[in-house]
């Protein structure tokens, strides 16, 4: 590790405009791999995703490892903070990068940041918004306007572990972001694009199916019910991080196998 911080100081000295990144390029590079979850205490063989519609729509600990990586070897520090903050939070990318006109879905930005190590997003509301009643009548204007209103974003505070505040409160700092200026000043659009090419640079792919942003909101809750097979609660501590109005949603990253409960069987009526 000692080698690699010096090759990146000396990277940063051939070439001058890298030099105010040096800092957050040190603090970025001890994340490499997210140490809050361990493959290594994994300790159940659970296929938490046996009969989940899309099985593959995440990404295991190694390909994310290999994504960070790439993105630290090429100095691509505002892409590694990008994907770093879709996997620590959770949250969906236009709720990280705003939308058009950026008054109402503004994404994040420093003055979101709490000193208690909260970051306070705009949670959006995915529900889509029905004309017609289950009779087939129109609904009238004013039942329409109440539902627009229930679904605009919604101010929330999030929970986010310390190391992940600790680099982008650095990140920020470094990269010289003013308190209500966005902290990445992309497009959707444009995030999908570099997450699929970074995904392609690193030979990750998926059949009949694209890479994009979102898959980083499933991979979030998937690593904490596989490193806590045992903890009932944290299907609520999912719910809450993740906003889902209906417990039902969050059961679908809980799906076992019929071995993992014939396992489960065996070990409550198993001799002692």
């Amino acid at each position: 590790m000692e080698e690699n911080q010096q090759t990146i100081q000396e990277e940063a000295q051939d070439q001058p405009w890298q030099t105010t990144l040096q800092t957050v390029q040190q603090v970025l590079y001890l994340a490499r791999s997210p140490r809050t979850i361990h493959k290594e205490d994994i300790k159940m063989p659970i296929d938490f995703t046996n009969i989940m519609k899309h099985k593959t729509a995440y990404f295991d600990m190694e390909e994310v490892d290999a994504m960070l990586e790439f993105c630290d070897t090429e100095n691509r520090i505002r892409d590694y903070m990008l994907l770093l903050t879709l996997l620590r939070t959770g949250r969906r990318i236009t709720e990280v990068v705003g939308e058009k006109p950026y008054t109402i879905k503004v994404g994040l930005r420093p003055c979101d940041l709490h000193p208690d190590g909260m970051i306070e997003f705009d949670i959006l509301k995915k529900d889509h918004i029905k004309t017609k009643t289950k009779s087939g009548q129109n609904k009238s204007e004013e039942v329409l306007q109440r539902a627009r209103l229930n679904k605009m974003p919604q101010r929330k505070l999030k929970p986010v572990d310390d190391e992940y505040f600790e680099m982008l409160q650095a990140y920020i700092d470094n990269q010289g972001i003013s308190t209500h200026e966005r902290v990445f000043p992309i497009t959707r659009q444009r995030a999908d694009m570099i997450i699929k090419e970074i995904a392609r640079k690193c030979r990750i792919s998926r059949p009949k199916m694209k890479i994009h942003c979102h898959m980083f909101r499933h991979t979030l809750p998937i690593w904490l019910l596989k490193n806590n097979p045992n903890d009932a609660s944290v299907l609520r501590h999912i719910q809450e991080l993740l906003d889902h109005s209906d417990i039902k949603v969050t059961m679908t990253y809980a799906q076992f196998t019929q071995y993992d409960k014939k396992d489960k069987l065996n070990q409550l009526f198993q001799e002692d």
